[in-house]
Parts: C-alpha cells; sequence; structure tokens
C-alpha cells in the first residue's frame, strides 16, 4: 500500500502484512517523523453484504454502527517505509530552512531600519554595543558591513604574549628586536592581522616603527604562532610596544626608521 507522511507529504510503498490487522507505529525515512498508520480496509461484497431498497432504512436505523478496532499499544518496533517515494513539486509544501530565512531576514531588516532611523546613536557610535548587537544577531554582521562599519577592534581574539626584548647590531646599525607569541584565546577561527612594533619616546611619540605580516592568514582555536620584529634603535626612545593594526591604518602610516644621530 502507499503511504504519505503527514509532515512532510512524501509518499512511500510500505507491505500490508507490515501493518498487521489494527495497524502500527511507522515513521518517515525522509524527516524521521513518526505516526500511527492503520492499515488499508479490504472486503469482498457479497449478495449478503448488498441491502435491498426495502431495508436498507431500516437496517441503517437499528444496527448500530461497529465500533474500529482498538490499536495496539505503541512501542519502539518502528516500520520503516520502503525507499520509494514520488517527488512533490518545489512551492507546495511548506520549507522550514525558508521560514528560518525569512525571519532572519526580518531581524537585519529590523536593525537596518535602527541604525538609520533614530536608534543610529545606539547602535552605530558605539563598538562595544555594536559587537553585542552581532553577537546576539550574527546577521547583523553583514548590515554593518555594508555600511562599513567596523565591529570587532583589530585583533579581537587575539593575545601578544611572552614578549622579550634584545638589543642587537648589524652593519654597525643598532637594533632592537622584539619577539613574542601571538595566540587564539577564543573557540572559533580568527584572522590575523598585521603587527606593529614601534619605539616611541615618554610623550608617546613613534621615533621609529615597523610593520610585519604574519606566517598564517588565521589562527585555529587555541592556536599560536610567534613573531620577531626588529627596530632601529634610537637615543631618545623611552617606550617599545606591540599592537595589532589594520590594513587601512598600516597604509596611512608607514614604517620609518629614526633620523641619523
Amino acid at each position: 500500500m502507499i503511504v504519505s507522511c503527514p509532515e512532510c507529504s512524501s509518499k512511500f510503498r510500505i507491505a500490508s502484512e507490515a501493518l498487521g490487522d489494527s495497524g502500527r507505529k511507522v515513521r518517515c525515512s525522509s524527516c524521521r517523523h513518526t505516526w500511527f498508520q492503520e492499515p488499508e480496509l479490504e472486503f469482498t461484497p457479497t449478495d449478503a453484504d448488498i441491502p435491498t431498497d426495502e431495508n436498507v432504512a431500516a437496517s441503517s436505523a437499528d444496527t448500530p454502527s461497529p465500533m474500529p478496532p482498538e490499536p495496539s499499544p505503541l512501542d519502539d518496533d518502528f516500520v520503516e517505509p520502503g525507499n520509494v517515494r514520488s517527488k512533490r513539486p518545489k512551492g507546495f509544501a511548506a520549507d522550514k530552512k525558508k521560514e528560518k530565512k525569512k525571519g532572519k531576514g526580518g531581524l537585519i531588516a529590523w536593525l537596518l531600519l535602527l541604525i538609520l532611523g533614530g536608534g543610529a546613536g545606539y547602535a552605530v557610535a558605539d563598538q562595544s554595543v555594536r559587537i553585542q548587537i552581532v553577537n546576539t544577531v550574527p546577521e547583523a554582521m553583514k548590515v554593518y558591513d555594508f555600511l562599513d562599519l567596523q565591529v570587532y577592534p583589530v585583533g579581537y581574539g587575539l593575545a601578544i604574549e611572552n614578549q622579550e626584548i634584545e638589543r642587537a647590531s648589524r652593519d654597525g646599525q643598532k637594533l632592537i628586536v622584539i619577539t613574542g607569541e601571538i595566540q587564539n584565546t577564543t573557540d572559533k577561527k580568527v584572522v590575523v592581522p598585521k603587527l606593529l612594533g614601534a619605539m616611541r619616546t615618554e610623550s608617546g611619540e613613534a621615533v621609529s616603527r615597523k610593520t610585519i605580516i604574519a606566517d598564517v592568514a588565521y589562527l585555529d582555536p587555541e592556536e599560536k604562532i610567534t613573531f620577531l620584529i626588529e627596530l632601529v634603535n634610537s637615543s631618545k626612545a623611552k617606550l617599545v610596544n606591540v599592537n595589532f593594526i589594520s590594513d587601512e591604518d598600516a597604509l596611512q602610516n608607514p614604517d620609518f626608521s629614526p633620523v641619523a644621530e
């Protein structure tokens, strides 16, 4: 017999003998939905089964309709319909994935309205707020990308650790060598941006700076790599620091060495 899944409307062929006399629980091999399937009613009419015109009304009025047999208790002995089904035309059955996409689209539209409308100051001005919004609604990242707004700070999820500073020289030029490690502190892959090493005066003015590109484009969760930056030393330098830098900032602030002293 042919049965139809009440959940996804897929049709399957199943042996009538597998259902028994009172039916049993079956599972759709397409969507895994389970339901109780009753067997087809089969009978062969005989002359005794065909009422005459005189007693049709009497028999229908005086004879009560028989109660259907009690279904057997549901158990875990599922009957899995065979893998023979008819494909339903596209667009006739509800598509849950499409419904989810519509829901996400509504959230994005709402956020776009919030940003461009009265909530622009709330959703745009504060970067920490943007991070909260994206963490709550990941699809909002598309809106911020569309508006060319940065959400996460450069190097978000990465930590610069175990820094060591040493003095060195090459070809008579005094150098400061900075080594250390970059570690991914999240449970997701993180893009590794460029790294900026700088020597600064007490007031924070840079007197020497060098930008490097990491050996890898991204780090897996908990993964770490080492780095090395060489800076030309200056007698004016009092501080040394290492930070992540975006491609745009690196382009606008090129590297330089201190003026010969």
